[in-house]
């Protein structure tokens, strides 16, 4: 895994919502500001490093992750812009991830959880909520 792998996924995905498979798609996810904040994660990258580029945009982003032959697509909202749901919660000390969990990782966890997955409000005292993961089609026509 490789900043030029990030750096090719990250090219692909602006070329499938600019002209591609997305293009005619709204993406979920909407910022205070009206944008629709992308961020793009390769599926072996620390769940902690993912995390960091989450905050950088607020908690409001459509994330996008490259999983060998797959990609899915989750949306993370502010806990205070989620519509409450009885999903999971990870904002607990004994529910956090390992250290060595990978952004893959916590797809499949929220797949799995249809309320969505909150995620712990240590970084920055935001709580944020991870939901609605999907397999994605990025293919440009």
């Amino acid at each position: 895994m490789s900043a030029s792998q990030l750096d090719e996924f990250r090219r692909e995905v602006n070329l499938s919502i600019a002209c591609g498979a997305l293009a005619d798609v709204d993406l979920p996810v909407t910022s205070d500001d009206g944008g629709h904040p992308v961020v793009v994660a390769l599926g072996g990258e620390p769940l902690s490093i993912v995390l960091g580029r989450l905050r950088a945009v607020g908690w409001f982003a459509n994330l996008f992750v490259r999983d060998g032959d797959r990609v899915r697509m989750a949306c993370v909202v502010t806990e205070a812009c989620a519509i409450p749901i009885s999903g999971g919660d990870m904002s607990a000390p004994d529910e956090r991830p390992d250290p060595s969990a990978d952004i893959a990782m916590f797809l499949d966890l929220v797949e799995q959880t249809p309320g969505g997955v909150l995620l712990s409000a240590t970084l920055d005292r935001r709580p944020a909520f991870a939901r609605d993961a999907k397999q994605v089609d990025l293919t440009v026509v």
